[in-house]
């Protein structure tokens, strides 16, 4: 089979986010954590447009990604949380109010360097605490 006949690998990934070990989210000074704003929605469809680019899922054009996501009766914008350096988005995780995690997408340049975990880390009920002291 010729490397683009291969099916794509998608990983499933189950994380125990013990409450009780206490750990909060670790991010670097220059990493800035906070949630979404209306303007931020083409910058977040990039990314996860760019983060699904190699296979292992697909976004759907942003016109009707906007409508899809915002509608959904989970939809809570203070539950998708944005890290940004300077401007640039690094990473985000989409979390629904049911405590599902839709997506969790760190750039390239930004990765191996437990931005992804503390990303996840942001979506568990036991953080909630951890994210309005961060964004207070």
């Amino acid at each position: 089979m010729a490397k683009h006949d291969e099916p794509a690998k998608v990983w499933r990934m189950r994380a125990e986010l013990d409450p009780a070990s206490g750990r909060e989210p670790d991010w670097p000074r220059q990493i800035r954590v906070r949630t979404l704003a209306p303007a931020d929605a083409e910058a977040v469809h990039s990314l996860l447009a760019h983060g699904c680019r190699g296979g292992g899922g697909s976004v759907t054009p942003f016109e009707a990604w906007l409508p899809e996501m915002t509608a959904d009766d989970e939809f809570d914008s203070e539950l998708w949380f944005l890290a940004e350096s300077r401007a640039m988005l690094v990473g985000v995780a989409l979390c629904w109010s049911s405590a599902f995690v839709k997506n969790v997408v760190v750039r390239e340049s930004w990765r191996r360097r437990g931005h992804g975990e503390a990303l996840l880390r942001m979506c568990s009920p036991s953080s909630r605490r951890v994210v309005h002291q961060l964004l207070s």
